[in-house]
């Protein structure tokens, strides 16, 4: 049988209009589908959230530069490191971009006029060193960053709590939370705005590392806990029905009230949160990483007000 290869999507933010759209042309004629930006910030909120091959940034963006976009990249947990960013410049032989562009984490530096199959060969050895990566990291059960379990850790935690539920006829359930960093309203300069981003991101983070501790400290002993990625967590809790799931959610969101710094608005964080609760497993016929889904689908439909915790339910989405 012969192996379909999935396709490769990179991401080309260059306000340029002859050299991002050649560029997008040579990709696309080497089977690869392109997302082209003009912004550095539209290509920071893209990196964030889609599962990208490879980022190409111009040096050169207006609102926000290649430059500062990878460097705003660098530490930031929702993006996926592994991905290869490649900063390009227009100005031939530029030493100084090349040096910052290396120092904020780019994979590789390329100035006009760019050698286009020394390029793709580049390219085509950093997608395939990031994908052994991936198969290497699928295998871990632990994630190093958080100390949490991976979501292979997770699922194989789900297979041993659904087989004792099964057995034993009690309730399951499995919550989803994300955080939310919320930062105090006020209109930005030009000249400010691109340090908002960066502080933002760090922000992000620290909600992360809080919401983190709050689990530890609120899950019970028989709870398991996971980082599933993109800033998003999931709690397996057996013998435990969707009243169960709502108030361990409320608790939650209590302690994590409590950990917010009182300072300063700027920097307090908030759930998102959704979970799947299963009364009768044996005779529901769910399958542990279903049920799993069925979390990650409802949270990624609750919508939660500011100051107000809402969490929500998978059934309330499948009766719609």
């Amino acid at each position: 049988m012969v192996e379909l290869q999935k396709t490769r999507l990179v991401l080309i933010a260059s306000d340029g209009e002859w050299e991002g759209r050649s560029l997008e042309s040579v990709f696309e004629l080497n089977g690869y589908s392109v997302i082209r930006v003009e912004r550095g910030r539209r290509a920071l909120e893209l990196a964030r959230r889609t599962p990208l091959d490879a980022l190409f940034l111009d040096a050169g963006l207006a609102d926000m530069g290649g430059v500062e976009v990878c460097r705003a990249l660098r530490d930031d947990p929702l993006f996926d490191h592994a991905t290869p960013i490649v900063i390009t410049s227009s100005v031939p032989g530029a030493h100084r971009v090349a040096t910052a562009a290396f120092a904020a984490g780019a994979w590789e530096y390329c100035s006009q006029p760019i050698e286009v199959e020394t390029l793709l060969l580049k390219l085509g050895t950093f997608i395939r060193a990031r994908r052994a990566l991936r198969d290497a990291e699928a295998g871990l059960l632990i994630d190093p960053s958080t100390g949490l379990f991976t979501s292979s850790g997770l699922v194989q935690w789900a297979k041993q709590l659904s087989a004792r539920a099964v057995r034993k006829r009690e309730p399951i359930a499995c919550v989803a939370v994300m955080p939310q960093a919320m930062t105090e309203s006020r209109v930005w300069s030009s000249g400010e705005h691109a340090s908002q981003e960066i502080t933002n991101e760090i922000l992000n983070h620290d909600a992360l590392a809080r919401v983190v501790d709050v689990c530890r400290e609120e899950a019970r002993r028989s709870d398991v806990i996971g980082y599933l990625g993109q800033s998003r967590l999931g709690i397996l809790a057996p013998d435990t029905d969707a009243e169960g799931a709502e108030m361990f959610v409320g608790r939650l969101t209590r302690a994590l009230e409590k950990a917010s710094p009182a300072d300063s608005v700027r920097s307090k964080a908030y759930l998102h949160a959704g979970y799947c609760a299963i009364a009768d497993l044996s005779s529901a016929g769910v399958e542990p990483t279903e049920m799993l889904r069925r979390a990650e689908i409802a949270l990624e439909h609750a919508q939660v007000p500011l100051y107000e915790h809402v969490a929500l339910n998978f059934d309330s989405i499948a009766a719609e």
